[in-house]
């Protein structure tokens, strides 16, 4: 009995790593360098372009595995192999991620000894036309010219029905081994019909072509333990920040980036999760494969909105699944903390802005706001913030509403008002704050204190902290009003002239968490307390003043 490989022991790498000087030319393999530059070469450098230019298209036939090109975006991920559980490719249209899915599995399958490798798709149809068809494609030839099926391996397949009874299984590849390695077809159909059916089975790797919902998710990490496996996911992100992109994508450090010349910005390439270990996020550009017209592609959607790009040709999610605020998009709208131009040069002119949605038993959420001469307005500030945890989770109820769940951020603190006074001053430390606003009907709900009843605007005023109550105007005023903020023309290049108005600091995690999710499906839903600090200033009218012009009182109000 052969011993048992792990799948973090195997070298994920194979392939020919493609080369700049190729190019293709109406789907044919050229060289890219005019007679004069290949004269100038190194004779060994002119040789292996000749030989790869004369042998490779046949081989790769003949083999797609060694002699298959391999893209600098998936020497990426098998440099990262050993080291990373969880890898998320997520890409634009034809940027070759399933290709490199494919391919990788049968790789693995001829490294490992009876290796059990599962992939998912979203249903029984689309594995056979898409999952089932890339690996039938990535198998060498060798394999598809042996006899079909023995007692040790099968690879009964047909374009119509896939691989008989939804299994690869390849002919042995060490000797000793009593049966090749298997690559099992699987979908999520069979998932939500039966959930046991995902239980009881390990796997060396699993490839989920398309998003899997959170529980699938959670359901195939648990059947990666036993050969230290190791889970690959790639989809185009087009439904956005759906709650399993939240997660992944939440707070992730971006560790490599590329010059987009279309959007005119640098755009991540590779990511590291904050909230999953041992997980790497790759976005593979549909510019970036040579096996594509990236120009066509471009020109395809060259009119369309900002997140349509980012998604179909850059792979990046920019907008919440069922979001009210469709232009919010962390390339956009979230700063650099130590860029907003007030922080970053303390002598730029600003008006400052406090505002505060007082709770029950929870926490106080507050934001800071500061607004610049041009009008545009930066949150740099949010209370709570990360240091205690997220305000909300993303859930979606019992009837399909993303509607949230609390989040540690939400446990009691057992303040009194003294005490948010003098956090808040600290946290401001001697920050010159314009105005206090907040939420009209908190701040003058009826509180009973020792000398008879007041309210949250009295008392606070009373310990020198003044605020004002926002005008108490319809909610979809305020969100109106927060999302003409946001508004810009995304089809033409961004300009002092064309540009959004509302900017988040990367610090301020919940309020970014809550404009991406917030779907105003309910009134108790839990990504809303921060937009209604957002709300309660942009309906207050706040602007920027020039110094010197009010005066202010004792309290913070003017």
């Amino acid at each position: 009995m052969p011993r048992v490989t792990y799948a973090d022991e195997v070298d994920a790498h194979f392939g020919i790593p493609w080369t700049d000087d190729l190019k293709f030319e109406k789907g044919e393999l050229a060289c890219a360098l005019s007679e004069d530059e290949i004269d100038a070469l190194p004779q060994a450098r002119a040789e292996m372009l000749s030989r790869l230019m004369i042998d490779q298209p046949n081989s790769e036939k003949e083999d797609p595995i060694e002699w298959g090109w391999t893209l600098p975006g998936w020497r990426r991920v098998m440099d990262r192999w050993d080291k990373d559980k969880i890898h998320v490719i997520l890409g634009g249209n034809r940027s070759s991620k399933t290709t490199l899915c494919s391919r990788l599995l049968v790789h693995l399958a001829q490294q490992i000894p009876e290796a059990e490798i599962r992939s998912m798709h979203v249903s029984e149809e689309r594995s056979i036309a898409d999952a089932q068809r890339y690996i039938w494609e990535a198998l060498p030839a060798r394999y598809k010219r042996a006899k079909k099926k023995s007692t040790n391996h099968s690879l009964q397949y047909t374009q119509k029905n896939g691989f008989n009874s939804g299994k690869a299984i390849l002919p042995p590849s060490t000797p000793g081994a009593e049966r090749g390695s298997t690559i099992s077809f699987n979908n999520y159909r069979q998932y939500m019909a039966d959930p046991q059916i995902f239980e009881g089975w390990s796997a060396h790797a699993i490839h989920c072509d398309e998003e899997v919902s959170e529980a699938i998710f959670n359901t195939l990490l648990a059947r990666l333990t036993d050969f230290s496996g190791r889970l690959i996911l790639s989809f185009t992100t087009l439904q956005g920040y759906t709650p399993l992109i939240n997660s992944l994508l939440k707070g992730a450090e971006t560790v490599k980036t590329k010059y987009s010349s279309l959007l005119n910005r640098e755009l991540p390439i590779e990511q590291v999760s904050a909230n999953w270990p041992d997980c790497r996020i790759y976005y593979f550009w549909s510019e970036m494969s040579p096996f594509v017209n990236a120009n066509e592609l471009i020109r395809t959607y060259s009119k369309q909105p900002l997140e349509v790009k980012l998604a179909r040709l850059y792979g990046i999610p920019s907008k919440a699944m069922e979001g009210r605020f469709p232009k919010f998009s962390r390339e956009v709208n979230v700063i650099p903390h130590e860029k907003i131009p007030f922080i970053q040069n303390d002598g730029v002119p600003v008006t400052r802005y406090f505002v505060a949605d007082p709770g029950g038993s929870k926490p106080w959420v507050c934001i800071w706001a500061g607004v610049m001469r041009d009008g545009s307005i930066y949150i740099y500030r949010e209370f709570p913030d990360s240091t205690m945890g997220q305000w909300a989770l993303p859930h979606i109820n019992g009837v399909g509403k993303s509607v949230g769940k609390p989040g540690p951020a939400q446990r009691p603190l057992g303040w009194g008002y003294s005490d948010y006074q003098n956090h808040f001053e600290d946290l401001e430390n001697d920050e010159e704050i314009f105005e206090r606003i907040v939420d009209p009907r908190m701040g003058a709900a009826t509180v009973r204190e020792k000398e008879g009843e007041s309210n949250i605007i009295t008392t606070m005023a009373n310990l020198g902290f003044v605020m004002r109550p926002a005008p108490g105007v319809e909610i979809e005023s305020g969100i109106a009003k927060i999302n003409d903020a946001l508004a810009w023309n995304d089809n033409d290049d961004m300009t002092d002239e064309n540009k959004p108005k509302l900017y988040v600091s990367d610090r301020c995690d919940n309020t970014i968490t809550c404009l991406l999710e917030y779907s105003g499906q309910s009134r108790t839903e839990h990504f809303k307390d921060y937009i209604d600090c957002i709300r309660y200033l942009m309906v207050s009218g706040a602007e920027h003043i020039t110094p010197g012009s009010m005066v202010a009182t004792g309290g913070g109000g003017y």
